[in-house]
């Protein structure tokens, strides 16, 4: 019950007061919700791709019917190739392409018909026209040798060719594409960033909090109490650990159930992987407090140890960017240890496979708690 009076004491001092409230509850739950508004969400609009049909004959619109009835392209005919280039300079489509003139007579006879495409710069839409592009052109270079192969020439072969592609656009047969969800979104690494950010603020101000009490000596007279100290030890630990656990279950209900955002992967597994890194997170805030005297000094001894470390864990970008000197040192950072559990159960592991990384956040929790144990010491007065 000491433990316990201790541990509810911290809760009530650290977030049970209006400034704390909104500081380390409303304010990280707002701020993750406009990060998933602002980039988190999969994009599922369609691609604007601009074009300019020369052509004459009947290739150049079949060519474009094709195209128009892909799910992921919104075709937009521009009135000049001057008028194409500006659309993609100005970044207003993400690409375009130029359908030449003469492209039905270069194909009946068996020549080469390139298609001139213009874009900014490379990206997977401009590459996935290209790749429909040549698929629909190598299509109708099939039709028209099959045909040419039969004896068909001139008005016949353009009419037995253009019956064929007619019917080829009905798609009488249909492939049906299943998303089974195996990948991840590529900005969930940033929403967990943010997140593993906040909670790490939020475990470094509980701990100042027990600085407070060294520094007032009220900790000193909790000890000349006639109560045991692994019950004082055990209060600090349960009361910080409580703190955290409150936000993470805030933030994780917040955008799950009311900016709907999808993890993709369980509640409860995620909320245990983040109590892990809760664990490891106090240990790293006990040690750093441990080697600060003055509470003065905290705020810059924070941003020097969250910041950095966040970057190296893969906070702000993903650590397959850095290079390989850094990935190997972000090993020795939580961070990066609870975002790949979380993204690898996102693409569709489970708990239990995750044994090494919770493993390594015990005892990055473990370790650390043990170093840092220091600053529950009474004896030690503050340096001024």
């Amino acid at each position: 019950m000491n433990s316990l009076f201790i541990a509810l004491n911290m809760l009530r001092r650290t977030l049970f007061q209006k400034k704390s409230f909104l500081m380390y509850l409303v304010i990280p739950a707002a701020t993750v919700s406009l990060i998933i508004g602002v980039l988190g969400q999969q994009s599922e609009h369609g691609v604007d791709i601009a074009y300019i049909n020369l052509d004459r004959g009947a290739m150049g619109s079949h060519l474009l019917q094709e195209i128009s009835m892909l799910p992921d392209y919104r075709l937009k005919e521009e009135a000049s190739e001057t008028a194409l280039k500006e659309v993609v300079t100005k970044q207003k489509v993400s690409s375009a392409f130029l359908i030449p003139e003469g492209f039905s007579e270069m194909l009946m006879k068996g020549a080469s018909a390139p298609i001139d495409m213009y874009q900014l710069n490379l990206n997977e839409a401009s590459i996935t026209l290209k790749i429909n592009l040549d698929s629909i052109l190598s299509r109708y270079q099939g039709t028209i040798e099959l045909h040419s192969q039969q004896g068909l020439q001139d008005a016949a072969l353009r009419e037995a060719v253009e019956k064929t592609i007619s019917q080829m656009e009905k798609h009488q047969v249909k492939a049906q594409v299943t998303d089974l969800n195996l990948y991840v979104n590529p900005n969930m690494h940033t929403v967990i960033g943010f997140m593993l950010m906040f909670m790490m603020g939020l475990i470094n101000n509980t701990v100042s909090v027990i600085m407070d009490d060294r520094r007032q000596r009220t900790m000193a007279r909790t000890y000349s109490a006639p109560i045991h100290s692994f019950e004082i030890v055990l209060g600090n630990f349960i009361g910080s650990f409580l703190v955290g656990t409150l936000q993470v279950l805030v933030i994780l209900l917040f955008t799950r159930y009311v900016t709907n955002y999808d993890y993709g992967l369980p509640f409860v597994s995620q909320f245990i992987l983040l109590e892990f890194f809760l664990l490891a997170s106090m240990g790293i805030a006990s040690a750093v407090t441990s080697m600060v005297k003055n509470a003065s000094n905290m705020g810059m001894i924070n941003s020097l140890v969250v910041t950095p470390t966040c970057m190296l864990g893969g906070c702000f970008w993903p650590i397959s960017l850095m290079p390989d000197w850094m990935q190997k040192i972000a090993n020795f950072v939580p961070q990066k240890w609870v975002i790949e559990a979380i993204q690898r159960m996102a693409s569709g592991q489970t708990l239990s496979q995750m044994w090494m990384h919770m493993g390594v956040l015990t005892l990055f929790g473990l370790i650390l708690l043990g170093v840092g144990s220091v600053i529950l010491r009474p004896g030690d007065a503050e340096v001024s």
